[in-house]
């Protein structure tokens, strides 16, 4: 009797399993684009726990299912310059990001809160946002994000800011030997716990402060974990050819790979010569530097409206500039230098006060100029353009983001056909609504990986699909060493989309940007659908994700 129930019992577990779903899901009838610059095949892709199970045919039950019949199937999309590290922690959900297919982003161009410390936190963003800042040390924050929960996975570099800050503030000075080894302890410290490598934002004080010298010892401890020296160079308008060679002479002095941040040229005296830029590069690359880029697909880039003025006009930090804003001696300087184009960078001579578009003022200031050009504000005003400038610093207390219409579509459109140029948004995740929802910011945002899909694939064939698909996954990868992602490959991370390429489009413009793409159906984050059918599903599955000084840290303990 008691063997009889016995056998019964196992013969309906064996049912059971025999029954079990082999996949937790399968998309099917998708044409597949791998992320390897391969032409698309029609394939099914499955799915067990987080990873990538089947390629091909995929033969068996899964517990959902979704038909992907006139979409592609690619990797999902990796954001090289990313700025979500404060708004993840404000929305996990990460919305304007994720629903252009960004599945993974890295950050720590000139700020992380990875090397927040409590002298140096970003007390204006913790304030507006009413976040708790109980983390510390780099690796301490990307726990923080996990735990907290993160739609998208996100890891960092260690940028210069950060670590001079926290050594010499915002003094204008070469560090003492004593000063720069304490740099280089911190930036040790940090690639242990999983910064990616070494940043630099090079027209940004503290950043601007650095000599070349200091720059190569600090690559130096990013090369001994494998780590990557990445870069905003010193200029890229009237100098740009020096500054992109500096940072190509980094990269060679400390023997580390250099990507260099959204590649472009500014100024309209300087368009026409993206190529002769590409032939520096390649001419790095066959010397055996380690040369790429990434870059974004609009004419204007964003940034804080004080990088408008000369480097030394904001040493000493926010409180410092605005004594000098004040005083009409230091005025009259700041315009003679700038007028003089005496910096390395000069942002305005670039985009002229009619190319200066006002992006984002404190929220209890006067949002009537947000979304104004300099010129225009002057004449409403009734003032010179250069008072205006100056009034709108001082009004704000110098908290004052703005567009910059610089560039060329020619040579927007010259740089994405080099086979080494990445996509990168050089910006945070954002939602229409709530603390997130304010300003007027620049489209990329919003808009950045389904604009290059729509408008320079499929409406202009700029790049062919696959193309478009490898530079946004296995090169972005490739770039920033990310193992296992990036292509869908059997036992790769399952992060997926799903978009439709007759579709596939952004609506963000300069004067809405703040609206979604369309076309990008589904999104999958380490196996969990995070966008069905267009809209979030409220899913946390990203990860932190740690560099390779991490990894080798862990493996010799």
């Amino acid at each position: 009797m008691h063997l009889r129930f016995a056998s019964v019992v196992g013969v309906s577990l064996l049912a059971t399993a025999a029954c079990a779903p082999q996949f937790d899901l399968v998309i099917k009838n998708g044409d597949l684009v791998d992320g390897t610059g391969a032409p698309a095949r029609r394939a099914d892709v499955a799915v067990r726990g987080d990873r990538i199970v089947a390629v091909g045919a995929a033969s068996g039950r899964a517990r959902r299912t979704i038909d992907a019949t006139g979409h592609v199937v690619a990797p999902g999309f990796i954001d090289v310059q990313g700025q979500s590290g404060v708004t993840l922690l404000v929305d996990a959900n990460g919305e304007s990001h994720i629903r252009q297919g960004i599945t993974t982003e890295i950050i720590g161009e000139g700020s992380t809160p990875a090397l927040w410390t409590r002298d140096t936190a970003d007390r204006v963003a913790l304030d507006r946002y009413h976040l708790q800042y109980d983390w510390t040390g780099f690796d301490g924050y990307l726990h923080t994000l996990q735990n907290r929960g993160t739609s998208i996975n996100l890891g960092s570099f260690a940028p210069v800011a950060a670590i001079r800050e926290q050594v010499l503030g915002m003094q204008n000075r070469t560090p003492t030997p004593e000063e720069l080894q304490r740099e280089q302890e911190i930036l040790d410290r940090a690639m242990q716990q999983g910064a990616f490598g070494f940043a630099t934002a090079l027209i940004y004080p503290p950043a601007s402060y650095t000599h070349t010298d200091e720059l190569v010892a600090l690559a130096r401890v990013a090369s001994k974990y494998g780590g990557v020296y990445i870069s905003h160079v010193r200029g890229e308008s009237f100098r740009v050819k020096d500054a992109i060679g500096e940072a190509i002479d980094i990269g060679r002095q400390a023997g580390l790979p250099v990507v260099i941040y959204h590649l472009k040229i500014g100024a309209k005296a300087n368009w026409g010569h993206m190529d002769e830029i590409r032939a520096e590069i390649e001419e790095a690359r066959a010397r055996g530097v380690n040369v790429s880029a990434c870059q974004y697909p609009y004419t204007a880039g964003g940034t804080n409206l004080p990088a408008t003025l000369p480097g030394w006009a904001q040493e000493g930090g926010r409180e410092k500039m605005l004594e000098r804003l004040k005083n009409p001696a230091e005025r009259a300087k700041m315009r003679r230098d700038v007028e003089a184009n005496t910096e390395v960078e000069n942002l305005l001579a670039g985009a002229t006060f009619d190319g200066i578009q006002i992006a984002s003022v404190p929220p209890d200031k006067d949002q009537s100029i947000v979304g104004k050009r300099l010129s225009q504000i002057a004449a409403e005003r009734h003032q010179e353009n250069w008072d205006t400038l100056f009034s709108i610093l001082i009004e704000n207390d110098g908290r004052v983001s703005a567009l910059f219409h610089m560039m060329s579509e020619d040579d927007v459109k010259t740089a994405m056909r080099y086979p080494w140029v990445s996509v990168g948004t050089d910006s945070d995740a954002r939602r229409p609504d709530g603390p997130l929802g304010s300003g007027q910011p620049h489209p990329r945002s919003y808009g950045t990986f389904p604009r290059i899909l729509g408008r320079y694939v499929r409406d202009e064939h700029v790049l062919a699909l696959p193309e478009a698909i490898r530079k946004m996954t296995s090169l972005a990868a490739s770039q920033m060493k990310i193992a296992d992602r990036g292509t869908v490959r059997e036992g790769f991370f399952a992060d997926l989309v799903v978009f439709d390429p007759k579709t596939v489009a952004d609506t963000a413009t300069f004067e809405k940007p703040q609206q979604y793409p369309v076309g990008i159906e589904t999104v999958i984050v380490n196996g969990t659908v995070t966008v069905d059918a267009g809209r979030h599903t409220g899913a946390h599955a990203g990860r932190a994700l740690y560099g390779p000084g991490y990894r080798r840290s862990r493996a010799a303990n």
